[in-house]
């Protein structure tokens, strides 16, 4: 029973792409989503934490043009064209961003411009080793 336990357990960690014992780089999803609500589009989850190495898959989820631009940048931060992502249209179509050397430890925000005066917007938290996931 233990080693089918176990075996379970390492099926479902490979399922969120991660290993039980990995340490290693994650892919932390974020899903630009229409909620209903006052605000009606959000990145979900609304903050990411990641450390270096680690992507950030940002998800259209809405079918409603979206980007992802970043508006504040962690002291030392070389963001250069990654500042701003491509505009995602399609349900389904995404954006990779790769955690590297142009991202210094600290705190990071980003928003949607098409929707940026409605509040859509997100915060990246990077961090120095320790575990990267800030989701699946």
């Amino acid at each position: 029973m233990a080693v089918s336990l176990a075996g379970l357990f390492v099926l479902s960690a490979h399922a969120y792409g991660q290993t039980a014992t990995s340490s290693g780089p994650h892919m932390i999803v974020v899903k630009l989503v229409e909620t209903g609500k006052p605000v009606p589009y959000a990145f979900e989850p609304a903050m990411a934490v990641a450390q270096r190495g680690d992507t950030l898959r940002f998800v259209e989820a809405a079918g409603v043009m979206h980007n992802v631009h970043f508006t504040k940048q962690a002291p030392g931060a070389k963001l250069g064209s990654a500042a701003t992502g491509p505009y995602l249209m399609t349900k389904g179509q995404t954006y990779d961003l790769v955690i590297d050397g142009r991202f210094t430890e600290g705190t990071y925000e980003y928003v949607c411009q098409p929707h940026e005066m409605i509040g859509m917007k997100g915060t990246l938290v990077v961090k120095s080793g320790g575990v990267g996931a800030g989701g699946k």
